[in-house]
């Protein structure tokens, strides 16, 4: 009976210990991951209104989970001089495999899952694969990790000449998250 009692004595707290770091990991992470249909990304590839950076990644490649705690520093760090990250998963099994690396690294930009469809589509030879979206145009496509210093660089050139152009507005949709708006229907 004694035995018992100090293994469950011992136990309670270790399994409470536990439930608090599991949540912990989970609400850390202000993003989920949901499905987007083809047409939505798409749409949002072409949207003549929305200027954001687009990151195709997977859960099963090393150097896009290598790079997620940069590019969400970075997403940090700039979102208040306009940028708009936005994450496209191009796992096969799912949302689940990216949430899983998304609640580990605390991201705090959208990512959708589009499954493997974009890799045909946008020609993806090799990801981590960084597109800069103007005007409906692909204006950079970055392939392969990168430094921090070399993203910041790049991250700067695109918000500098959004900040020097005069006549440009944000949309209804980058004000919010171009991705958001475009699956609720409100492009």
């Amino acid at each position: 009976m004694f035995k018992k009692r100090k293994a469950l004595v011992l136990t309670l707290p270790l399994l409470a210990l536990v439930i608090f770091f599991v949540g912990q990991t989970h609400s850390a992470s202000s993003s989920i991951v949901e499905r987007i249909e083809p047409a939505d990304l798409d749409a949002l590839m072409s949207s003549k209104d929305c200027r954001c950076m687009i990151v195709a990644m997977a859960a099963w490649c090393g150097p896009c989970r290598k790079e997620l705690p940069i590019l969400n520093s970075l997403y940090e760090r700039y979102k208040g001089r306009g940028l708009r990250m936005i994450g496209i998963s191009l796992d096969v099994d799912g949302p689940e495999a990216m949430q899983r690396i998304v609640d580990t690294a605390g991201v705090n930009f959208p990512i959708y899952w589009a499954g493997d469809s974009p890799v045909h589509t946008y020609n993806l030879i090799a990801i981590p694969a960084l597109f800069f979206i103007k005007d409906g145009e692909v204006v950079e496509k970055i392939v392969g990790k990168r430094t921090e210093r070399y993203l910041e660089r790049k991250i700067d050139e695109f918000l500098k000449e959004r900040e020097t152009r005069a006549d440009h507005k944000l949309c209804a949709i980058c004000k919010t998250s171009c991705v958001a708006a475009l699956v609720q229907g409100d492009a």
